[in-house]
């Protein structure tokens, strides 16, 4: 009974919870400067966790330093395979670095448990969009709408999707 109870309980330290949530608070409010110095008193011991190593990406990405938030969140996503948002970051940063043949190599490299969402095909269909693959971008985008019908307004605002979805009514 006491290993249950213990298991109950927040193992997660004060300090720790408070310094993470005002590294969100900075980031949301976008002082950029102040998330880095909060994630710089964060114990030595705590900078291994995924919700720490998820803030340093959204911090590198906001510092627009992509090469440094492709590599730790390709490496997060050897160490914490069931964490999204690691493939979805990398992805991202490879995708703004002007490489999306690596954001698709690293976001088909995701569990197949995410294969089965609305998001993962949206971005599938941006990837395949952007590598000149208009087909495969059409049938994804199809995918994704399918599973998750807010796709399709998402397709709308992004320039690379909004074209196939015009020309795909045109199509018709």
């Amino acid at each position: 009974m006491e290993l249950f109870t213990a298991l109950q309980k927040d193992t997660e330290p004060l300090p720790l919870r408070w310094g993470l949530s005002f590294v969100r608070g900075y980031l949301e409010l976008g002082m950029i400067a102040a998330a880095e110095r909060e994630l710089a008193r964060l114990s030595v011991r705590h900078r291994c966790y995924a919700d720490v190593i998820e803030l340093r990406i959204r911090v590198l990405l906001a510092r627009r330093r992509f090469d440094k938030a492709a590599w730790l969140a390709r490496s997060a996503s050897k160490v914490y395979p069931g964490v999204a948002e690691f493939y979805l970051f990398a992805s991202r940063a490879y995708e703004e670095l002007g490489r999306p043949d690596q954001a698709k190599e690293v976001w088909i490299s995701a569990p197949s448990l995410f294969h089965v969402s609305g998001i993962f095909h949206f971005n599938l269909a941006r990837f395949e969009a952007k590598l000149g693959n208009p087909t495969s971008a059409r049938q994804h985008m199809k995918l994704a709408i399918e599973l998750d019908p807010a796709m399709h307004d998402r397709a709308r605002a992004d320039p690379g999707l909004s074209a196939l979805l015009e020309a795909k009514s045109a199509d018709n």
